[in-house]
């Protein structure tokens, strides 16, 4: 796989009122469930293994984001459940056609999804991320507008705007709106990547590529590819 491939992601939440999300987490569709944990790991390695539980609040005011404050590593989001399970399980249904790359018919399952769950955000990011599969750039950004209008700043949605933004030559835009992310962010991982990636082939910035490449690097100690990358930087730089 060379820098230009988008590797997939997966994010598995088991709870659609609030999800977790952990750090090293790879870039996918989300998975919604209703017990209030997250599984999460990378679909390359076959690993899920989950994350501690966040207790419940008493009062759920409204959509939001925040990092977690208790020492551990990643953000959660609060959201408003409003899925039945018959919508539940159409979900899962669309998100098992998206790894199946079947786009069209996740598209049309997902449109259902969100006529009748209009304030979940994963049924936007992952329409989004299937029109880009079929080259429907302009809505795939309609509906990652949408997850940000709900909860405006959401990490995963933010990533995959870059993401847009980059395939569809917006560098300063999707540099933009990588910086923003990590700044509130920093160790949702996947985005230093992808902040590497646009600095290091689209910016002519190596010194940015290197920068993120180490980070990311330093929490994924087992992927060789960003290790070439960062070893290629070095020799570029005369840092060897």
């Amino acid at each position: 796989m060379n820098r230009f491939a988008v590797f997939k992601r997966l994010i598995l939440i088991r709870s659609y009122l609030k999800n977790v999300y952990c750090p090293n987490i790879c870039a996918g569709f989300a998975l919604l469930g209703m017990v209030l944990s997250i599984l999460s790991g990378c679909a390359t390695e076959g690993k899920v293994n989950p994350a501690a539980v966040v207790p419940e609040p008493p009062v759920v005011r409204g959509p939001s984001v925040a990092r977690l404050e208790d020492g551990r590593e990643g953000f959660i989001i609060m959201e408003v459940p409003q899925m039945d399970e018959a919508s539940r399980k159409d979900f899962e249904r669309a998100v098992a056609m998206l790894n199946d790359q079947e786009y069209a018919r996740a598209i049309e399952l997902l449109e259902k999804i969100i006529g009748e769950s209009p304030g979940v955000t994963a049924p936007y990011i992952n329409m989004a991320i299937a029109c880009q599969h079929l080259g429907k750039p302009e809505q795939a950004e309609d509906y990652l507008k949408s997850a940000l209008s709900l909860v405006p700043g959401h990490p995963v949605a933010s990533n995959e705007y870059g993401l847009l933004y980059r395939k569809t030559g917006r560098f300063a835009e999707a540099r933009a709106i990588y910086e923003k992310t990590l700044a509130r962010f920093p160790d949702y991982y996947p985005v230093h990547r992808n902040l590497g990636i646009l600095c290091d082939l689209y910016l002519n910035d190596p010194a940015c590529a290197l920068e993120h490449y180490e980070i990311y690097s330093a929490a994924n100690p087992e992927n060789k590819q960003v290790k070439s990358w960062i070893a290629d930087l070095r020799a570029r730089l005369g840092r060897n």
